[in-house]
């Protein structure tokens, strides 16, 4: 679990710099640079979370996500899975939404101007005015009210915009059979206690995609913590093609 020990720190330390890093990340700020033509530091990071993606996942979610951290933190509160189904798709009509919006913007505005990753937060600082704190108590208070009504990380099941591009990414790596960070399972070592299923944050059935043979999911955020509770050590984060693979004994072997 020593893994997971680091990962709870990093996602600690996340939250401690978002005074300095939350509009380096905010959507609206992205909205306000299209208004005048401007690349803004938003942008930049929805693009490099994206390429991210294609080789390792979705492990800015799963490792220094500050909101990720602060849904997990309240996890004690209401530790309840959440369900899937129609309700995943909820994040993709909101990206699609901020997309349309951004192309519209930079066609108004002419096309793409200039890149200005400190449009906006000229200070360096995000919390620098009355206005920034009020924005950062209502998107960590959102996150935080949703987790205590809802359980396990609803946020970004159901409401991170930045998530289907990161999806986006991680699908094109496994079109394109592009080696990158993926989980492994040898199912015949299974022992179906469905530890792997309780510990996701994510809410995934890990055990039902370990039967299956197919190990990716589109929510899996490669926080290695179904990988870190297997006793059986059936799970592992391994490098290579998202091909489907079998072994020696016919056993099915995939990757997140």
């Amino acid at each position: 679990m020593k893994r997971q020990n680091w990962r709870k720190a990093l996602m600690g330390l996340a939250v401690l710099s978002l005074p300095v890093t939350m509009l380096y990340l905010s959507p609206l700020l992205t909205l306000q640079g299209a208004v005048r033509g401007v690349v803004t530091s938003s942008l930049i990071f929805v693009i490099l979370a994206a390429t991210i993606a294609f080789f390792a996942g979705r492990v800015f979610c799963g490792w220094i996500c500050p909101g990720g951290a602060v849904q997990e933190i309240l996890f004690p509160a209401n530790d309840r899975r959440l369900g899937g189904g129609r309700a995943d798709y909820i994040k993709y009509g909101i990206a699609a939404a901020w997309l349309g919006a951004l192309i519209y913007l930079f066609i108004r505005a002419g096309g793409v101007k200039s890149v200005i990753p400190l449009f906006g937060i000229e200070s360096g600082l995000s919390l620098s005015s009355g206005k920034t704190y009020v924005m950062f108590y209502i998107a960590m208070g959102g996150m935080a009210f949703l987790s205590l009504m809802l359980g396990r990380r609803p946020f970004c099941r159901y409401g991170c915009l930045l998530a289907p591009f990161m999806i986006g990414g991680r699908k094109a790596a496994r079109a394109a059979g592009t080696p990158c960070l993926r989980l492994e399972a040898e199912s015949e070592k299974c022992i179906h206690c469905k530890l792997c299923t309780k510990a996701c944050p994510m809410s995934i059935d890990v055990h039902g995609l370990v039967t299956a043979g197919d190990m990716f999911s589109p929510e899996c955020i490669s926080c290695g913590a179904c990988v870190d509770v297997c006793p059986k050590a059936v799970l592992t984060l391994a490098w290579g093609s998202m091909a489907k693979k079998r072994d020696g004994d016919g056993a099915a072997k995939e990757q997140l």
